[in-house]
């Protein structure tokens, strides 16, 4: 009989938002939490399992796809030994369109699981039937019946004889509204500058410091490594051990690829990897008559470089490296006497230092 009577009531409650008969059952959604204290009552898959066999259909779907929310929990009331209940559901646009409150104050707070799943249902299918037929051989079945108790209810039906789920609604199946596209990050530019070098070495030509000057380029690509491209001119003085003795000078193109570059604000750091092509020139006054010998050099080059800028886009830049000879070459000349003099030979690592000043852009 109390069963009977609070369907009544959650039916005349739900009568102001009753569906259209034609409308097909309402999708639902059920959200359920066990307060602390509470934790041996009835849990949500239990109660969900429970609703459904008493409607003879599958009745839930993902909170995304449901017309209607059905939110609930249970705790204890502040009697002492009593269980308080409430359940509160809401439309689709998260309007609340209905509450319910079931208190009780028996020990046991599964004594009132028969009250939650049929206010449950009814807020799910307020068309469903109020009472589910029992199972043959129960023990209320067998005296003649009455109003199921919490210790009467039935079993949820095995995964196997669950309905198939019911197609969405129109209305839940309703695709979202696209998201705009992102902007599209802007693409990073390629660096490229050019600078004019004052060179200076160890062991390209003869004397103690070998003094130069170069230009050299560059580019960074916004991915993978970047590239050099210079060259750069050396001359020394005559060498006056002997009358007549020979003066050098150098000239050479090269390219090298640059695996490292770090740029942190003005500041960019470079290390490279190349080859040195030239002639070195060798000029002289010997007896009887003037002579020139030209001869191709080729170097392997490493070296690391930092460059500053100043003001928009110029900068400075200062650089330290390498060289290695393909070629140990040794200079000498004969005197008058017909002894062999030798006047150089090309270090096997040569030190490179350079200072620049240039225009880089963006």
């Amino acid at each position: 009989m109390r069963s009977a009577a609070l369907a009544l009531l959650v039916g005349a409650a739900l009568g102001t938002f009753d569906r259209p008969a034609d409308a097909g059952p309402r999708t639902s959604s059920l959200a359920w939490v066990r307060m602390p204290g509470a934790e041996a009552c009835i849990d949500a898959r239990t109660l969900a399992l429970a609703v459904e066999r008493r409607l003879g259909r599958v009745a839930f779907v993902p909170p995304t796809l449901g017309e209607v929310t059905i939110e609930g929990r249970i705790e204890r009331s502040q009697g002492a030994g009593g269980w308080r209940a409430t359940i509160r559901v809401f439309d689709a646009g998260g309007t609340a369109i209905g509450s319910r409150e079931i208190e009780a104050d028996q020990v046991d707070c599964r004594a009132i699981d028969d009250q939650l799943e049929l206010v449950i249902a009814l807020l799910v299918d307020p068309d469903a039937s109020l009472v589910l037929p029992r199972a043959a051989g129960s023990p209320a079945a067998s005296a003649g019946g009455g109003a199921p108790g919490a210790a009467e209810r039935p079993a949820p039906l095995p995964p196997a004889e669950r309905p198939a789920p019911l197609p969405p609604t129109a209305k839940a199946a309703a695709p979202l509204p696209a998201c705009p596209p992102a902007p599209a990050a802007p693409s990073a530019a390629w660096r490229v500058g050019g600078a004019v070098e004052a060179v200076g070495g160890l062991g390209l030509v003869p004397g103690p410091a070998g003094v130069g000057v170069g230009v050299r380029a560059h580019a960074t690509p916004p991915r993978g490594p970047g590239f050099e491209l210079g060259g750069a001119l050396w001359a020394s003085p005559d060498v006056r051990e002997a009358p007549g003795s020979p003066a050098f000078s150098l000239a050479y193109g090269r390219l090298s690829v640059c695996p490292i570059e770090i740029a942190r604000g003005g500041t960019a750091l470079s290390g490279c990897a190349g080859a040195m092509l030239g002639s070195l020139r060798v000029e002289g006054l010997a007896v009887p008559s003037r002579f020139r010998h030209e001869r191709l050099v080729l170097d392997l080059s490493l070296d690391t470089r930092v460059r500053r800028r100043f003001v928009g886009p110029l900068f400075g830049a200062v650089g330290l490296g390498i060289a290695v000879p393909i070629v140990q070459d040794v200079y000498f000349y004969t005197d008058a006497a017909g002894a062999r003099r030798e006047i150089f030979q090309v270090s096997p690592v040569s030190a490179l230092l350079d200072l620049g000043l240039g225009l880089e852009l963006p």
